[in-house]
């Protein structure tokens, strides 16, 4: 079961809840300690949206007491940060590894683990491009991916060390040689270079594309439901758009989560205010036991991860 969005039946338990968590963290903090907290993020670029505007929201709740700073990487790297005491929080596209569990270890670091939200593909071309394809299947679109298409396009790329470009390659690499190499181009500057690109196609993640989505035209995609799936924000919400979806996670220092102002922040992430942000930016939440079961991990400061080198199949953590 999905959580709600806000329904009106609800509303006053909301407002309870909502204050009381708001009174616990200020109480908390204040007491704790009056000088500004910084809790040090890494986050890649696809989670940066959520991560920067929960953290806002934490600073006006803190009444400016805790403040962020959120360095830019791929989960590869956050995790690096996380396991070397960089940071106190990795944003990742993917689950933990066992590599990873193991380096951070090895520093005396344990982590916990908590499932924050899903992010969906969304395939589009030049919205003057009259002659784009409206519909791909599967197979069209490993072929688009491997440079194999018949499609008279330039796909652009994201950067190979992205957690974007990792997961397509996951998703859609084939054995098959490309017979056009010049129609793949490998883009530091994906949404600039489709805008500019009237024969330009490419993948963005759905909150970036619903930011510019009066420039560029969506391509209906095959997914579990339908054979051609075209994006909106109401599919996304609903998980009735679940092309390519990837979940994010939020890892805390297990040591760290002892210190109010991170924990504090850590239970505002799960608030209905939360799961409200996460719905109008663009992201899928997750089913409401996931929510629940992080209440648990965090309440018990359970160390470790539950989706440790899962494989990040279409549809993300049911």
């Amino acid at each position: 079961m999905k959580p709600k969005v806000m329904v009106m039946s609800e509303k006053a338990n909301t407002l309870v809840i909502a204050l009381i968590i708001t009174v616990t963290i200020i109480t908390l903090i204040s007491c704790s300690n009056s000088q500004i907290k910084t809790i040090h993020i890494s986050a890649p670029p696809e989670a940066t949206p959520l991560i920067q505007t929960l953290s806002d929201e934490y600073h006006i709740l803190t009444e400016g007491l805790i403040q962020t700073s959120i360095r830019s990487s791929n989960s590869d790297a956050a995790f690096i940060d996380l396991c070397s005491g960089k940071t106190h929080i990795a944003t990742s596209a993917r689950p933990i590894s066992n590599t990873e569990i193991t380096q951070c270890s090895d520093s005396s670091i344990k982590v916990v683990e908590l499932p924050l939200a899903s992010v969906s593909t969304v395939l589009v071309t030049h919205s003057m491009n009259k002659q784009s394809p409206k519909c791909l299947s599967n197979e069209d679109l490993r072929n688009l991916w491997n440079g194999t298409s018949d499609q008279s396009l330039t796909l652009y790329r994201p950067e190979s060390n992205s957690d974007f470009s990792k997961f397509l390659n996951s998703q859609l690499i084939n054995n098959e040689t490309s017979n056009s190499q010049k129609s793949l181009v490998t883009s530091a500057s994906l949404v600039t270079d489709l805008i500019n690109d009237i024969h330009g196609i490419g993948f963005l993640d759905y909150v970036t594309y619903s930011l510019v989505e009066e420039h560029l035209n969506p391509v209906g995609l095959q997914s579990y439901t339908d054979t051609c799936s075209m994006p909106n924000r109401s599919k996304v919400s609903e998980e009735t758009y679940d092309v390519l979806n990837r979940t994010l996670f939020l890892y805390f220092r297990h040591d760290l989560l002892k210190k109010d102002y991170l924990s504090g922040f850590a239970e505002m992430t799960m608030s209905e205010s939360s799961i409200n942000i996460i719905s109008n930016l663009g992201y899928t939440t997750l089913d409401s036991t996931v929510y629940a079961q992080n209440h648990i991990l965090l309440d018990e400061r359970t160390a470790g991860s539950r989706y440790i080198e899962k494989t990040q199949n279409t549809g993300g953590i049911k």
